[in-house]
């Protein structure tokens, strides 16, 4: 028989029994330890995903209500206004080339805005609507009142269906004329603006060209233009990058001989025209022909230079 006292055994088995659960205690309470440090962070998870969620709500709402607000590329309102007034001038229910050609401008620049992502304000929007309401309340041919009782609405819906797409189209067309001061540094007003309708009527014409045809049948605009096209000759006195500068009656001696400024005052006349479409060879002292259609503008500073949009050119002589 074993000479270790039985209560020594009884008392080292107590012991072991109270070591395992001592282990297990130990055990169990760290794990409940780490499960409630861990439990913060699934809680913070959840509520971040939350605001997350929320925040892309808010956003795409948003757009959502902005997208709503922007007005379609060649909307038909506008055009209704251009065929009331034209057929409350001319007696006749129709809508002339004129006023077509005008719609198209106003398009064709808000379409062109749009493709360079300008968005205008809506403190913008705002300022162009009240100058369009107060336009159309001045205009005497037809009144506001008579507008309304053709259109059989309210003054107030009529700011909502009608007013508000334009003053849409004018902000944003804005913000297009104030980016072309970066893109035409150093280029006369009449001539950058020339440059910029033209850009956006091509990528009007490149885009919708089948909703501008099948509105030109529906309101039956002839397709052909009607404007007369008008000649200029002169003389070639100055090439700048987007402008060139024709004089008329300028001797070839006195090229060289007299500044660009003394040879328009001498001759009491100066055109510049765009520099699109003409000859690579183009240089000082050449005598040319200019083909235009319409002045663009003119400049106040000096009172013989005007500006003229251009058809076509022809280079009559080569500058020796």
């Amino acid at each position: 028989m074993s000479k270790v006292d039985v209560r020594v055994v009884r008392d080292l088995s107590e012991s072991k029994k109270r070591v395992m659960t001592n282990v297990v205690q130990h055990l169990q309470q760290r794990h409940e330890k780490k499960s409630a440090k861990r439990w913060p962070y699934g809680v913070l998870a959840m509520i971040l995903s939350i605001c997350i969620g929320l925040f892309i709500y808010h956003q795409y709402n948003e757009q959502q209500q902005q997208a709503s607000k922007i007005p379609q590329v060649l909307d038909e309102r506008i055009l209704e206004l251009y065929l009331q007034k034209d057929a409350y001038m001319n007696g006749k229910y129709r809508l002339y080339k004129a006023s077509f050609d005008s719609f198209l401008y106003l398009e064709s620049t808000f379409a062109y805005a749009q493709s360079r992502k300008l968005i205008p304000s809506q403190e913008q929007v705002d300022k162009e609507l009240e100058l369009i309401m107060e336009g159309f309340s001045n205009e005497t041919q037809p009144t506001m009142d008579e507008r309304l009782q053709m259109l059989q609405i309210t003054k107030e819906e009529f700011s909502a269906k009608y007013a508000m797409p334009i003053a849409y189209k004018m902000a944003t067309v804005n913000l297009l004329w104030e980016a072309s001061k970066a893109d035409y540094k150093d280029v006369s007003y009449p001539i950058r603006t020339w440059l910029v309708e033209r850009e956006a009527m091509n990528y009007l014409e490149q885009h919708y060209h089948k909703d501008i045809a099948s509105l030109q049948e529906k309101y039956k605009i002839p397709e052909k233009d009607s404007q007369m096209k008008l000649i200029r000759s002169g003389t070639v006195l100055a090439i700048k990058e987007h402008e060139f500068l024709v004089v008329s009656g300028v001797l070839e001696s006195e090229i060289g001989q007299k500044s660009v400024d003394e040879l328009v005052q001498k001759h009491s006349n100066g055109t510049w025209f765009p520099l699109v479409d003409v000859p690579k060879t183009l240089s000082v002292g050449d005598r040319v022909e200019v083909q235009y259609r319409q002045a663009i503008g003119n400049d106040d500073t000096q009172p013989f230079v005007d500006y003229k949009d251009i058809v076509e050119m022809k280079i009559v002589k080569e500058y020796q």
